[in-house]
């Protein structure tokens, strides 16, 4: 009899001494566990072929999903393309298990789409915990602000006080800017504008339809900064949807302010100039130009958001105002929701009431991902 025989026949009612014996119970042991390998080896064989089935599959939706949603595909050669492709893996992803995904899309409007809920949770206590210390230090160190206007050690101050309580792991500089994530913005954008797309059919179309993402700049090289915002969003758009006939490539609309009367380059489609600057709701007037005798044009953010029918679509607020920023943070916190996705801001002196600002900011929901000092000047990003 052959060691590799595993016929069921063997296994009968044994009634002779010989087939009673050890070596006969023995025997049936073996063939038992003959066929126990067999049925192991056959439910492996089977588990194998679904996993195998389940993988076809899923790249199969994917593929078309790709192809829905407008999305190149390619070898997928260029970063962003395999950004899409995750983006698409994860949308599916957080679809089939909404409980695990979602708390961070959620908590900041729709920016943050692939964090899970415990890693969220996780950035969320680190921020708490940093903000928690920050409480303890504005009170230890509010004595060095003083109310007469005069700096009294600010350096010391600003070495101690509100430094970067969030990480941002794809903070990007543009244009001499911190931008934390700029690829999702204008991913968000060209969500937004299928969407608005779709919701348009039907209707009477409008030749330039408002962008989705817009960007209001005023002062400190605006214009350079412009540039480069629209060069890099520009770039993005041709990496998402290269080889696609017609396309919009202009996901954002890029507003600058520029109310010195500086000499403003050739016109490019997206970048719209505007001959005022933004001044605090409390003040009337904000100087005068170089002649001294012509008032500067200046109008307040709101003034501005209404005129232009901007209300609830300004994804980048980057401002400069050479001091007004200590005033003019009411005002953005004033706006309607949904407020500015980053606020981008340069501080200039250390007045009495500097950490009205911060706080204010932080009780708003704005995190700080970026600092940065240039002698006494501090560029922060919200």
């Amino acid at each position: 009899m052959s060691n590799d025989d595993c016929s069921p026949a063997l296994f009968r009612p044994r009634y002779s001494v010989e087939e009673s014996s050890d070596a006969a119970y023995e025997e049936d042991l073996r063939q038992l566990r003959c066929v126990g390998r067999k049925t192991r080896a056959v439910r492996i064989f089977l588990l194998l072929a679904f996993l195998i089935v389940v993988g076809m599959f899923t790249r199969v939706y994917l593929f078309f999903a790709g192809i829905r949603g407008g999305r190149p595909h390619g070898d997928g050669r260029t970063s962003l393309k395999r950004n899409e492709t995750n983006t698409v893996w994860n949308s599916w992803r957080n679809r089939l298990s909404d409980r695990t995904f979602g708390k961070a899309e959620s908590d900041s409007h729709g920016f943050f789409n692939d964090i899970s809920d415990e890693e969220w949770k996780k950035m969320k206590h680190e921020t708490m915990l940093l903000i928690d210390v920050q409480d303890g230090i504005t009170d230890r160190t509010s004595y060095l602000l003083s109310e007469s206007g005069a700096n009294i050690n600010s350096n010391l101050w600003w070495a101690d006080n509100w430094k970067v309580n969030f990480t941002c792991k794809s903070k990007v500089q543009i244009g001499g800017k911190w931008l934390c994530d700029p690829t999702r913005i204008i991913s968000m954008s060209d969500e937004k504008s299928k969407n608005a797309k779709h919701k348009r059919r039907g209707r009477n179309k409008r030749n330039n339809p408002e962008k989705e993402c817009l960007v209001y700049i005023s002062g400190g090289r605006e214009t350079d900064f412009g540039h480069h915002f629209l060069d890099y969003s520009l770039a993005r758009m041709i990496e998402l949807h290269s080889g696609q006939v017609g396309k919009d490539l202009l996901p954002c609309e890029i507003h600058v302010f520029t109310p010195y009367f500086q000499e403003i380059s050739e016109p490019r489609d997206g970048l719209v100039f505007h001959n005022w600057g933004f001044r605090p709701s409390i003040k009337e007037s904000m100087g005068f130009a170089p002649d001294g005798i012509t008032p500067i044009a200046f109008k307040t953010l709101q003034e501005t958001i209404t005129e232009l029918n901007h209300s609830g679509k300004i994804s980048v607020l980057a401002l400069d105002c050479e001091a007004c920023e200590w005033d003019i943070y009411k005002d953005i916190l004033l706006l309607e929701e949904p407020k500015p996705q980053q606020v981008l801001m340069q501080m200039h002196g250390t007045p009495y009431m500097a950490n009205e600002l911060f706080l204010a900011m932080q009780e708003a929901g704005y995190v700080i991902f970026h600092r940065e000092a240039d002698g006494e000047i501090y560029d922060y990003s919200w």
